[in-house]
């Protein structure tokens, strides 16, 4: 599923209250690049998303959503959007679909016991990984995985 999309049917779950305090968050610009009032005043939901692609790009627009729900206590909606980003916008629907039931199968004569198998080589390290965040922006890392070997520096510079 698109970004837009996804942010579309995130800001769709807010009240009107909800959306008003939302469309405030993204005009004042805590953290981020602020989006003039006059642009949001009278936007719905569509126009809200066209002005966040336009301002920030697909993954920003991401971040700052789910920086803005958090801020505005909707942590539900934060991390349903923030799931669905990251599994690329598939959500888990139940299937529609009527199938039946395959017959069960023969029995299946007992395995041996399993052999080890050869040791694998090690591998070498990963190259080095790096973020940058530009300009007030942010970056969101659920996961940082690794090797136990080595070190980690964050620099923060203001």
């Amino acid at each position: 599923m698109a970004v837009p999309q996804l942010l579309f049917e995130s800001l769709e779950h807010l009240s009107k209250h909800g959306f008003v305090e939302f469309k405030w968050w993204l005009g004042k610009g805590v953290d981020f690049k602020r989006i003039p009032r006059s642009l949001l005043e009278d936007a719905n939901q569509m126009d809200t998303v066209g002005k966040m692609m336009d301002y920030y790009g697909e993954e920003m627009a991401v971040n700052i959503a789910v920086n803005i729900l958090k801020k505005t206590g909707r942590d539900d909606i934060a991390k349903r959007l923030i799931n669905r980003y990251a599994a690329g916008g598939e959500t888990a629907a139940p299937s529609r679909s009527t199938s039946v039931a395959a017959p069960p199968a023969a029995p299946v004569a007992p395995r041996a016991a399993p052999v080890a198998p050869p040791a694998a080589p090690v591998a070498p390290p990963a190259a080095p990984a790096s973020m940058m965040a530009q300009d007030q922006s942010n970056i969101i890392a659920q996961n940082i995985a690794g090797s136990t070997i080595g070190t980690l520096n964050i620099n923060f510079y203001k």
